[in-house]
């Protein structure tokens, strides 16, 4: 069987006020291409297909399109769930209005929900979603009164569906998360992502996937996988930070044999435009063999290395470079860098830890364990204000 994973659409994105809405639709044309002549058995989109929980007309327009297209015109099912920058509330509302058609759509997480289910030469393949939803959401959905971090929930969650599954079918699992092997892995997040918990970096641990036979993730926004082959995010379908300028961007192609069997291949396409970041000094950047350079309409990050106070640089730089959306001086850039990696670090840290630490400071003492209760009730009660 045949599957194109893909996530993170973000149709509607803007970057530094600049709409990439043309951008995508050139994109999604080469997507519509690639499916008419490839023919896989399902598209999935492991979330984000839009960058605002309230999409624009125009954002709602161009996917309504590409949608259309696939299930109707080349009849290819699409599986959609519902990823942290969608309305999924908005996307569930949608979610039977063409199923018959071929377009699932999981937009909130529901425990016990029936999976898509296609079959092959080597039978059933099953389907399983799990859309974005944070632990706050979880303990109300379930009616549960204990906290719980992201791990413990995506746990509960995972042992609910393989209570259900038959592990002798082939089973994938699509969700949007923050999905990691071990914290090393915190380094591939980038700033086009917005942290799925505020104060610290709440995300569950691979291993709990084990069962399935492959997991299609959507959130992260390069192209990787996680602990094992079968565990991967296809990444976004565009660069859409200057975090992201030296990303290679693609879709996965995934093949599933009989049971067991599995491959991999990254599919790429061409943007309009570029998104890259230059260096050099604004007399070399601007000068007349650079209207000849190749990229000129990209968007780009310009580091400037002049150490004298230059007189409207961008002005000079956008009668070459008409994209230009940011532009930094290399020393300034050093200096953001290294406030960046530690802005990073401080997110990791755990901030009940934090608590645990200033209490045993405090008192001499170690937190006793119905402390930690309360203290893990309030961090979350003041992180979901927060949002």
């Amino acid at each position: 069987m045949k599957i194109l994973h893909t996530s993170d659409w973000h149709i509607g994105r803007t970057l530094n006020e600049k709409s990439l809405l043309e951008d995508q639709e050139a994109l999604l044309t080469q997507l519509l291409t690639w499916l008419d002549r490839e023919r896989p058995d399902i598209l999935l989109v492991a979330g984000d297909i839009y960058d605002r929980s309230v999409p624009s007309r125009e954002a709602l327009g161009l996917v309504d399109t590409v949608l259309s297209e696939i299930i109707l015109r080349l009849g290819i099912p699409v599986l959609l769930i519902g990823g942290n920058h969608d309305g999924r509330e908005r996307l569930a509302m949608n979610g039977g209005i063409l199923e018959k058609q071929g377009l699932h759509i999981a937009g909130n997480y529901l425990p016990g929900q029936e999976p898509v289910t296609l079959s092959d030469d080597w039978g059933e393949v099953c389907f399983w979603s799990v859309p974005f939803i944070k632990p706050v959401e979880y303990r109300s959905l379930m009616k549960l009164e204990k906290p719980m971090g992201y791990d413990e929930m995506y746990r509960e969650i995972t042992a609910e569906i393989t209570g259900r599954m038959d592990t002798s079918k082939r089973n994938v699992l699509v969700s949007h998360g923050l999905i990691l092997g071990n914290m090393a892995d915190i380094q591939t997040i980038d700033d086009s992502v917005r942290p799925i918990e505020i104060g610290g970096i709440e995300y569950a641990c691979a291993e709990i996937f084990e069962a399935f036979d492959y997991v299609a993730l959507g959130h992260l926004h390069r192209p990787q996988k996680v602990l094992w082959d079968k565990v991967r995010y296809s990444g976004s379908l565009l660069k859409y930070s200057f975090s992201e300028w030296n990303q290679k961007k693609s879709v996965t192609l995934v093949e599933l044999g009989e049971k067991g069997a599995l491959s991999l291949e990254p599919v790429s396409f061409k943007p309009l435009r570029d998104l890259r970041v230059i260096h050099g000094r604004l007399e070399e950047l601007t000068a007349l063999e650079a209207y000849e350079a190749e990229g000129r309409e990209d968007y780009l990050k310009v580091i400037l290395e002049d150490q004298e106070r230059l007189v409207n640089p961008m002005d000079k730089l956008r009668r070459v470079y008409p994209n230009v959306l940011e532009m930094a001086y290399e020393k300034r850039e050093k200096t953001e860098a290294q406030k960046s990696s530690r802005r990073i670090k401080e997110r990791i840290q755990d901030p009940l830890k934090l608590f645990e630490d200033f209490y045993a400071f405090v008192n001499g003492e170690a937190m006793q364990a119905d402390e930690q209760a309360v203290i893990t009730e309030l961090l979350e009660t003041t992180m979901e204000e927060e949002r």
